[in-house]
């Protein structure tokens, strides 16, 4: 019985960190896009740029955070296959 316990408590451990790394790490993408899109609302309000201009860096900002932070705290690898 003291195994189970113990496994029981490991398991929840494992299952509290990754529930608190997944929040942390929603913050800090809705932190990091929202600094952006503000940086480009505020930089294309005060020079008149056209709006296609606009969004052409808003995907392309975002669509370059995505890719590089993809991968970040994966232990698995990253290639999305399991090993056994």
């Amino acid at each position: 019985m003291v195994t189970d316990n113990t496994s029981r408590s490991g398991r929840f451990g494992r299952t509290v960190r990754g529930v608190v790394s997944t929040v942390v790490r929603l913050a800090l993408d809705l932190f990091v896009v929202t600094v952006w899109v503000v940086f480009l609302t505020l930089a294309f309000l005060e020079t008149a740029w056209p709006r296609w201009a606009f969004y052409a860096l808003l995907v392309v900002g975002v669509g370059g955070y995505v890719t590089v932070t993809a991968t970040w705290g994966r232990s698995d690898g990253g290639d999305g296959s399991e090993s056994s």
